[in-house]
């Protein structure tokens, strides 16, 4: 998000938009170690690997990586302000 949205945001919309940030990079971990669990599991036990399902999960490796860089600029936001 650009610098100057964030600087015409209250610091309760920041703080919002910080739990936002938080919660969803909540839901992706769990989500990414549970598809990367179901590529190992079959891995280990011989069977073929689902191909499909470690696209997903390298994708999704990709919701943290871009929500953190934001959730960054958000917290340096919130402390120049307090």
């Amino acid at each position: 998000m650009a610098k100057t949205k964030l600087q015409d945001m209250t610091v309760e919309q920041l703080k919002e938009k910080e739990k936002g940030l938080k919660v969803l990079i909540g839901i992706f971990i769990p989500l990414i170690t549970a598809l990367f669990f179901f590529v190992i599991r079959d891995y280990v036990n011989g069977d073929e690997v689902d191909w499909s399902i470690l696209t997903i999960a390298i994708c999704t490796l990709a919701g943290p990586i871009t929500l953190y860089p934001e959730l960054q600029h958000v917290r340096k936001e919130i402390e120049t302000r307090s």
